[in-house]
């Protein structure tokens, strides 16, 4: 089968374009569970989170999802990417501007019917409403009403998604699901491709080629970013940088950073950083109603 062009643009990604990229939570997390990526071009490395994301696809480009097919998305629209799946971003004619995703906690998404394939909106209404509120969340000071504009908008969002297809009409549950669900399962280990093998009964170049054609990277790098997923979790919530490279089974810590700042375009510490609780106003602390008042990012 002919690989088709927009596969081409991503798999011909350098593996070292991450740039300098941001992240920060906006709310302290008693007020609203929310982390925020920026993304300094239209070229995002490969990545997988380990919850629900929204990303506001600034600039045209190549947008795929595991096990789905390649497309063009235009400026404003938006990839709903469930927990624990690939995707990736590659800029398309010259852009320069970068995407940017939401990663709402799971307080943010109860009783929404969350599909378990990724999901494009392409309404360009509802698009321009999220890159207002990505425009609020970028302000030093901001109002706790965003949080009620997300939800508001994750609402409308989960219901405006239509599934990105599947190459040849396939189905997401395909014969090698089995191996990427036991890789899912791992993320505190190193798994050898020879263990995958023996499972897949394929022969080791056969798997990595079939598994690389169907998810978007071979074993190894799908793995590693299952890992740093996983590490990304621990970092938010206090983790230190030594225990998370430990428990997500990375030789040390300075592996741990380089292979963070490859896909993230930032080093461990900086994320954890990032993504902690901002400072707390003076004039709010051990206020109850936060709905009213305005907090600040320090």
């Amino acid at each position: 089968m002919a690989t088709s062009i927009a596969q081409r643009a991503l798999d011909s990604t350098p593996a070292t374009y991450a740039a300098r990229a941001r992240a920060w939570r906006p709310f302290p997390r008693d007020v609203a569970d929310l982390l925020c990526i920026e993304e300094p071009t239209a070229d995002m490395q490969p990545r997988i989170h380990g919850r629900f994301a929204v990303t506001l696809v600034s600039a045209p480009a190549v947008v795929r999802v595991e096990s789905s097919r390649s497309i063009i998305a235009s400026r404003n629209w938006i990839v709903l990417v469930p927990p624990w799946q690939l995707y990736a971003l590659r800029a398309q004619g010259g852009a320069s501007r970068g995407a940017v995703t939401l990663v709402p906690g799971p307080s943010h998404l109860e009783g929404l019917s969350l599909a378990d394939r990724p999901s494009l909106v392409t309404d360009v209404e509802l698009g321009a409403q999220v890159a207002a509120l990505v425009a609020q969340l970028r302000r030093p000071v901001r109002s706790v009403e965003c949080v009620n504009t997300m939800r508001s908008l994750l609402e409308r969002l989960v219901i405006s998604g239509a599934p990105v297809a599947t190459p040849q009409g396939g189905s997401a549950a395909t014969p090698l699901a089995s191996l990427r669900d036991y890789l899912r399962a791992r993320t505190g280990e190193q798994v050898p491709i020879a263990t995958l093998a023996r499972m897949s009964g394929l022969t080791e170049s056969h798997l990595i080629r079939a598994f690389h054609r169907e998810f978007g990277l071979p074993p190894h790098a799908y793995h590693m970013r299952l890992r740093l997923a996983a590490a990304s979790e621990l970092l938010a919530s206090g983790v230190s940088v030594s225990t998370t490279a430990y428990e997500c089974g990375f030789a040390d810590q300075s592996h741990l950073s380089r292979k963070f700042r490859e896909v993230y375009g930032m080093t461990p510490a900086t994320w954890a950083t990032s993504v902690a609780d901002p400072p707390q106003p003076t004039a709010l602390r051990g206020a109850r109603d936060w709905g009213a008042r305005r907090v600040a990012n320090g």
